[in-house]
């Protein structure tokens, strides 16, 4: 099969898996073409944030136009990019002349590349299962749900710390040089961020990037979180709350120590930093569950968004810790957006994607809802492959299953935001601890 006959079975295969809403058939096509090397390589170079970086954005190319002939190939163009051999306006002039001299498939290949995204709804944790370690992803302790048998894993006393309603990022200072990542592995360039931490110790710190102070009532999540992944962030507004701090042996597992160590060394390396942009979690020691439950009702009272117990001895793990649990009265699930349904004909919605549909990746919870403002609306019409395949906050307060049904939907639900730092929804299982949580927490508000 000649290169151009091999593109344009890509784009096919990519066409047949975006036909589908089933994960699982998703998978299966990906299974049935997993030794394909070619799809291999543009799934790894799609998503593999690690070890290509390419400095340009589909968004740029397309108001740019180029100098003349070019003299990459596709993946020997990608390649010299990731290895910051062009950068820049040369970086630019070279992908706009690769794509001024490209075929349709190479063009639409190329630009979902830089884009990081081939919007087939198929996460790098899938990806990995096809072909493993093809999409490196950074360690990430996530929270356990609060519970009376999770509670059992706090030794008290410990600590509850705000949930602080941001957006999720690593930074990694070495010898003076600042890195951040997203959740899924993105690089993410903030370099006033950058300038503020890069007399802090060798490590790893992990928090929330805020437009404001986590602590304000009044901050909007789904505007915030999305100026925050727009091209033009204000960055001299984005704050940044860290929660924890880790060694290169500590984040890589060669050294283990508990929680409260870890907190003592961040607060003292954040305390020599004199910038109201770089903060510590607001943090209170508790005795006991109820005493960390009346804390988080008082946030939650003032509009916040909910807290998170911590044991002093808890260990940084790349995993779900239960020795660290998520508190909120308030239900809401990560889940994937599979499509749009269009506003009643006759109305301001009319032609409007008004409507969004999801579903789980384990395939048990499907359902619509509504909630994003008429700007949304007006984006996810303008920009529906966008969109697909994201994964989006939903607040619900039950689950219901329909005779009939193999699936099951959510009570009440409403859009709250899409989540640019997650790729992944949350398993049925999951979503019913968050239920069973926020039935639970009520007998103590």
């Amino acid at each position: 099969m000649n290169t151009m006959n091999a593109i344009n079975a890509i784009i096919d295969i990519l066409n047949t898996i975006r036909s589908t809403s089933s994960s699982k058939a998703k998978m299966a096509i990906l299974k049935d073409n997993a030794n394909n090397d070619l799809l291999k390589n543009v799934c790894e170079y799609a998503y593999n944030t690690v070890d290509y970086t390419y400095g340009v954005t589909a968004r740029t190319v397309k108001g740019f136009d180029g100098d003349g002939k070019t003299e990459y190939d596709l993946f020997s163009l990608l390649n010299t990019l990731a290895a910051r051999r062009l950068t820049g306006y040369a970086a630019l002039n070279a992908v706009k002349n690769f794509y001024n001299c490209a075929t349709p498939a190479e063009q639409e290949i190329v630009m979902l590349i830089i884009d990081r995204d081939l919007k087939i709804g198929i996460n790098t944790k899938s990806l990995n299962k096809i072909w493993k370690g093809i999409v490196p992803v950074p360690n990430y302790c996530r929270c356990g749900v609060f519970s009376a048998k999770t509670n059992n894993n706090i030794h008290y006393p410990g600590y509850i710390q705000l949930k602080c309603d941001g957006t999720y990022r690593e930074a990694h200072v070495v010898d003076g040089k600042v890195s951040f990542k997203t959740r899924s592995g993105e690089d993410y360039d903030n370099p006033v961020m950058a300038e503020i931490m890069r007399n802090l110790p060798n490590g790893y710190y992990t928090g929330e990037f805020t437009v404001g102070n986590a602590d304000d009532p009044d901050m909007n999540r789904s505007e915030a979180n999305g100026a925050i992944n727009s091209d033009n962030p204000p960055l001299d507004k984005i704050h940044f709350t860290v929660w924890d701090y880790l060694t290169d042996d500590e984040y890589t597992g060669k050294l283990t120590t508990n929680y409260a160590d870890r907190f003592s060394a961040l607060k003292t390396a954040i305390g020599n930093v004199n910038n109201q942009l770089l903060n510590v979690v607001p943090t209170h020691k508790v005795n006991t569950p109820d005493e960390a439950l009346k804390i988080v009702s008082q946030w939650m009272n003032k509009g916040l968004e909910g807290g998170v117990l911590k044991a002093y001895d808890m260990k940084f793990k790349n995993g779900t810790s239960n020795q660290q649990l998520k508190i909120k009265l308030k239900v809401d699930a990560d889940l994937r957006c599979t499509g749009f349904i269009k506003g009643t004909p006759g109305t301001k919605y009319d032609g409007k994607n008004k409507v969004i549909t999801f579903a789980s990746d384990d395939g048990n919870i499907k359902g619509q809802c509504s909630g994003m403002t008429d700007a949304m609306v007006d984006e996810v019409t303008k920009n529906p492959d966008k969109y697909i395949g994201k994964i989006m906050a939903v607040e619900f307060n039950d689950l219901s299953k329909a005779q009939g049904n193999e699936f099951y939907a959510l009570s009440h639900p409403a859009f709250m935001c899409f989540r640019d730092d997650k790729d992944e929804t949350d398993t049925f299982e999951r979503i019913c601890e968050l239920r069973d949580m926020a039935r639970n927490l009520c007998s103590y508000t």
